[in-house]
């Protein structure tokens, strides 16, 4: 894929991501090179966060948790795992047909463009810090709307509230799964 194909693939992820979808499952990649590229967008996102973090110093709501750029990473790496996972159980669950490499392309090329946006938004903290606020809240926005369109596209369902419904149901999956998980590693004991 050359630069202009690539930035042609960008925009038409905002204008019409249906059909960016359908491009991107069409590629058919296999299973492992997808685990690869969702462990490089995780990595490229804990740059650009340790970047930003230089960039603009706040401090962690967690104190040592989010300083570490390695436990960050496996922060980021975990829950794009739960995330896709989630997205694919939900969406099967509730009747689409998406294969499990669907959701992965899916999910790394959506994580791919949020490195490009906090790329973005780095720049513009140095240069014109409200609109890099303006515009972290129209990424949040857009990448919604892309990921409900991608689900749609990834599980076959033909519509965009059946997306909805696994979106919402995805996200009461992981959060009620990692409450699970944070009550069997004691997280009582340590304060969260």
């Amino acid at each position: 894929m050359n630069f202009a194909s690539f930035q042609a693939l960008v925009i038409q992820s905002v204008r019409d991501p249906a059909a960016a979808a359908r491009f991107l499952l069409a590629l058919d990649l296999p299973r492992q090179t997808l685990w690869m590229a969702l462990t490089l967008v995780a990595v490229l996102n804990t740059l650009m966060f340790s970047l930003s973090n230089l960039v603009t110093p706040t401090t962690s709501p967690i104190p040592g948790i989010f300083d570490t750029p390695i436990v960050y990473l496996g922060f980021v790496l975990g829950g794009l795992v739960l995330v896709v996972l989630s997205l694919f159980w939900t969406g099967r669950a509730l009747g689409g047909v998406g294969r499990l490499e669907d959701i992965l392309v899916l999910v790394v090329w959506l994580q791919g463009l949020r490195v490009l946006v906090q790329a973005l938004v780095i720049l513009l903290m140095v240069t014109f810090p409200l609109l890099s606020a303006l515009v972290v809240l129209a990424a949040g926005v857009i990448g919604l709307w892309i990921l409900a369109h991608f689900v749609d596209q990834a599980h076959r369902f033909g519509s965009l509230a059946r997306s909805a419904g696994v979106l919402i149901a995805g996200f009461l999956a992981m959060v009620l799964g990692l409450s699970l998980f944070l009550s069997l590693i004691g997280a009582r004991v340590i304060g969260v």
